[in-house]
């Protein structure tokens, strides 16, 4: 079978451009100095930022008025910097519109800008609090506090405040960073300003993604001032930025389509190695998977009580193990022997098998002589994790074709035990160099690292959607879309995060349709349904 490499699939899919580029706080003021030095004044980026932001909170209070009958006050809380100075503007285009507005600023001193604003808020008549606003009213606070690169907890009195604000459902929006957060790691310092929804300014801060900060976080809500690409390159000549990416971004992932004439083996071969007599619905779940890709044809190899189960749901899966002799027996999956597996363009190994078998060298030997795409999720992986990590990992570099594996933090933690710091992000790019594999680090915010140093981070989740099982479903309908993409001849690791965001926009709209915990064969019908609707799985 021809397994040529990808020709046509895009070096840099999305665009690198501010609406996906993800930074460190550092990298962010980089940009921003960079822009400074080529003329553009501080006082016109700050007024270009926070116009921005001001235009968003106006719609969105705007939108909020119409289903409350009425309009919610506001107070900004100042903080001694430019974050402050943002929520000056801000506060003043909301003055100009109208609305209800009230600042509030513990601090005795404030950075040039930020005391200019603040001395043009007084002579406009907008309202300076002498105290704390008390929490638990119907305003609504917008945190301008602190901002970009927060390294040490809050003062105890805007601590003690953040608590109130926090035990009593205070409404919170927050400008670029809630106050109390490390925004470099993702980590709460202490207390923090709890945000409903943070306006991040410019580009995503990849500390707003980690799973610690998203109850602080709330929804987040990028605002883009116009970032100059020549100010992004100079950032990325330093080291190559990774992209966040969303569901709507699904529409630009150029998923190669088979030619018009294939026949069902022309539009992909995948083989799933999964299921057993414990977890015989982990192979159900991988084929609807599979089968939701639209790939042309798809095998199993497993035993007979488990290909029962299959065939009752999934009447076209042909059983590739009933022709083996001596034939598979039920337990657990252990491979004296295998089908021809040049016959396939993916091959899927793990979901639902047994965990407690050992890592069987010789029976892995044609796994790694495959030249096809070779899919590696849960019990794959965890009989993987039995070796050493350095023979792990060279069995890993030694395989003849592309592998994608698709871990839990646990099933990567085994894995990979060198590769523990840092964030999902630097943990799956550090594990991608180590073994040459493309790694979806399955969590809140999903991670994806290609072995060629791109890397991408899903920047949506449907944390109801998080069940047993969903996973399985997942590693099915990836190693479909792979054997697509193999058989087209336009395999790459990108395309894993397109089946990622199919995965999770199948997720997403069945949350929207009112169903709060969607299932995860609910899952893989809408990721069938998908593909209907939007063409992509024609005749065979």
């Amino acid at each position: 079978m021809d397994h040529r490499p990808a020709h046509h699939w895009p070096t840099r899919w999305p665009a690198a451009d501010a609406a996906h580029l993800l930074v460190y706080p550092r990298q962010m003021q980089a940009i921003e100095q960079a822009m400074f030095d080529a003329g553009m004044p501080q006082a016109a980026l700050m007024e270009k930022a926070a116009l921005a932001v001001s235009r968003r909170v106006l719609e969105l209070l705007s939108a909020s008025d119409a289903g409350r009958g009425g309009s919610q006050p506001v107070v900004v809380l100042i903080g001694p910097g430019h974050n402050g100075g943002d929520g000056a503007v801000l506060a003043r285009e909301l003055h100009m519109a109208g609305r209800d507005v009230a600042v509030w600023s513990p601090f005795p001193r404030h950075k040039p800008l930020t005391a200019a604003h603040l001395q043009y808020l007084e002579r406009l008549g907008v309202p300076r609090l002498p105290e704390a606003p008390k929490p638990g009213g119907n305003q609504l606070w917008i945190d301008a506090l602190l901002g970009l690169g927060q390294s040490r907890p809050l003062p105890a009195p805007l601590a003690a405040l953040a608590h109130g604000a926090r035990l009593a459902g205070q409404c919170v929006w927050a400008v670029d960073v809630p106050s109390g957060l490390d925004d470099r790691h993702g980590q709460p310092l202490g207390a923090c300003f709890h945000s409903q929804r943070t306006f991040c300014v410019g580009l995503y801060k990849r500390g707003l993604l980690q799973a610690d900060a998203l109850d602080v976080v709330g929804q987040l809500e990028r605002v883009g001032f116009g970032v100059p690409s020549w100010a992004l390159h100079l950032v990325q000549e330093q080291e190559p930025l990774p992209c966040g990416v969303t569901a709507a971004d699904r529409a630009t992932a150029p998923w190669p389509e088979p030619p018009s004439a294939a026949d069902k083996y022309g539009r992909g071969r995948v083989l799933l190695l999964a299921g057993s007599q414990r977890y015989p619905g982990a192979a159900v779940l991988a084929a609807a998977g599979a089968d939701a890709s639209g790939v042309g044809a798809i095998a199993m190899a497993m035993g007979p009580d488990v290909a029962r189960r299959v065939s009752d749901g999934y009447p076209h899966v042909l059983n590739a193990g009933a022709d083996l002799s001596p034939p598979l027996e039920p337990g657990p999956l252990v491979w004296r022997q295998l089908p021809d597996l040049g016959r396939y363009d993916a091959v899927l190994l793990g979901p639902g098998m047994d965990s407690s078998a050992p890592f069987v060298a010789h029976a892995w030997e044609p796994l790694q002589g495959f030249a096809g795409l070779l899919v590696l999720d849960a019990d794959g992986l965890n009989r993987l994790a039995a070796l050493p990590e350095a023979e792990a990992a060279a069995w890993l570099r030694g395989r003849h074709g592309p592998t994608w594996i698709t871990p839990h933090i646990r099933e990567f933690d085994r894995l990979f035990p060198a590769c523990r710091r840092g964030d999902p992000l630097e943990r799956a790019a550090a594990a991608a160099r180590t073994a040459g594999v493309t790694v979806l680090l399955k969590g809140p915010r999903t991670a994806v690292a290609a072995p060629d140093g791109r890397c991408w981070q899903l920047l949506e989740g449907v944390p109801t959607a998080a069940r047993a099982g969903l996973g399985d479903v997942l590693a099915g309908f990836a190693a479909g879309r792979g054997a697509m993409a193999a058989a087209a001849g336009d395999l790459d690791h990108g395309q894993l995060v397109g089946a990622a965001l199919d995965h999770l926009h199948a997720a997403q709209q069945l949350v929207r349709e009112g169903w709060r915990r969607p299932s995860p064969p609910m899952v893989a019908e809408r990721l069938r349904q998908q593909g209907e609707q939007e063409g992509q799985i024609g005749g065979a």
